[in-house]
């Protein structure tokens, strides 16, 4: 009984090691786990107005995630790395930069922030119909990146060349924390 349990516990421990966001992940897959609930209605899936991405990657699964945000940075994009010695930052520091990477509009070259975990990459992409742009965002991830995130604004409502802004990663956070019920709030 004891070599059963101890092969059970060998099994559930190599299991749990896996990463979702390792290795790499097909355009197919990508599109299947964006893909809406069944019998839900795309009212922008007939629309021929061009619309220009923005997309938002996790990136650290990458092989390394500091080589590529230099290569951002050589690109002309931004690259920033929390780091630290000793102690980590507190949870709260990191969420702050990724927050600001949320907030910063999405440009061509492209921004990374290394913030613990997850790790993001913010891109621009190119202008098409809204029906393709998804698949256009699934097309960019490389090994251990993954599409997190996506939105796109009517090109013709682009201003300097800059996406309109909307409520920032703060104030989006806030709300959800407003709709999430607190335990002592469920209980008799």
């Amino acid at each position: 009984m004891g070599r059963t349990m101890f092969a059970a516990l060998a099994v559930l421990a190599l299991a749990g090691c896996s990463d979702w966001r390792e290795g790499e992940e097909g355009v197919e897959a990508c599109l299947k786990r964006f893909a809406p609930k069944e019998g839900a209605v795309d009212p922008l899936a007939d629309d021929t107005n061009q619309w220009v991405p923005s997309y938002t990657y996790d990136v650290t699964k990458v092989a390394d995630p500091h080589a590529f945000g230099q290569e951002v940075h050589k690109r002309g994009g931004k690259f920033w790395w929390v780091g630290w010695q000793g102690s980590r930052p507190p949870e709260q520091q990191l969420q702050r930069e990724r927050d600001k990477l949320n907030d910063m509009p999405a440009t061509e070259a492209g921004a990374v922030v290394l913030a613990g975990d997850p790790a993001l990459y913010k891109v621009r992409g190119k202008p098409g119909l809204n029906r393709d742009l998804l698949r256009q965002g699934c097309e960019g991830q490389r090994a251990g990146m993954r599409l997190v995130s996506w939105q796109a604004a009517r090109a013709d409502f682009i201003k300097d060349g800059k996406l309109p802004s909307g409520p920032t990663a703060a104030e989006i956070r806030a709300v959800q924390e407003l709709d999430r019920p607190k335990i002592k709030d469920l209980l008799p």
